[in-house]
């Protein structure tokens, strides 16, 4: 805990720390979390906080969020196999939590995103993970965004996205790691943006699956994707009100991709 938290103090100084989201912590550690920060922290900082925990601690949950203030607990992320998963939702985002619901098994996702919506929660795909079998396949991903886009949900995902176009790329940190095919977060952004813009699904799954980082241009007045051409407006939109980040245990790796930091040395 003390490593991720003095690495993440050194990124909210860093130039680049407007990339920078919460901090992500499991909930059973929240009280390892505040001893490690304390170490590193001024006396006038405080630090957005996102808890990895069950709904069903929405009581204790909610109770911490209302008392903490150098950590400020602004969002949860949990996750749920049925609707009945879903009954500890709804309190925390009338607490005013951005509640995050990653479904265990994607193949049952279109059966839960009423329950999601009716919560006023927001939905999770993992994208990936430390061993092939963990990383979904470009139709799976494609069909929970349009299940996120018919319901009117917004969405981020999580693991796997360390690069910004897929390929093929080690999965851990170790000496002699396994190598597997991740998706990009260019990918994800990308595909996310062309859908809410209407695109045909060809179109979306063929971003995707894009393997060239210049195949994807930017302007200041939007962005294209080969023969694609995104507005700013549209990029907001589907920034704001569909895929509004991701979460990786990386912070320069991302941004060394594009150009913007230092990748991670072993």
């Amino acid at each position: 805990m003390s490593d991720a938290v003095m690495e993440y103090a050194e990124h909210r100084k860093a130039d680049d720390s407007w990339a920078l989201g919460r901090f992500v912590v499991p909930f059973p550690r929240w009280n390892d979390l505040m001893a490690s920060f304390e170490s590193v922290a001024s006396t006038d900082e405080s630090w957005p906080v996102s808890l990895l925990a069950s709904a069903y601690d929405s009581d204790r949950i909610c109770e911490l969020a209302e008392h903490s203030t150098e950590l400020r607990v602004e969002s949860v992320e949990t996750k749920a196999t049925t609707i009945a998963d879903l009954v500890g939702v709804q309190p925390m985002v009338e607490r005013g939590l951005s509640v995050f619901v990653e479904p265990t098994r994607l193949s049952e996702f279109e059966e839960m995103v009423i329950g999601l919506k009716r919560a006023g929660a927001a939905a999770k795909i993992r994208t990936g993970g430390i061993t092939a079998d963990a990383f979904p396949t470009a139709e799976q991903i494609l069909s929970f965004m349009k299940a996120c886009r018919k319901a009117g949900l917004r969405f981020k995902a999580t693991a796997g996205l360390h690069h910004a176009v897929r390929g093929e790329y080690r999965l851990t940190y170790e000496p002699s790691p396994p190598v597997g095919e991740m998706f990009g977060f260019l990918n994800v952004a990308f595909a996310a943006a062309l859908l809410l813009s209407g695109r045909p699904d060809s179109v979306v799954m063929s971003a995707l699956l894009e393997r060239a980082a210049d195949a994807f241009e930017f302007t200041n007045d939007g962005a294209r994707w080969r023969n694609n051409w995104l507005t700013s407006a549209e990029l907001d939109a589907a920034h704001n009100e569909f895929f509004i980040g991701f979460g990786s245990c990386s912070f320069r790796e991302p941004m060394a991709d594009i150009g913007l930091g230092t990748a991670r040395s072993e």
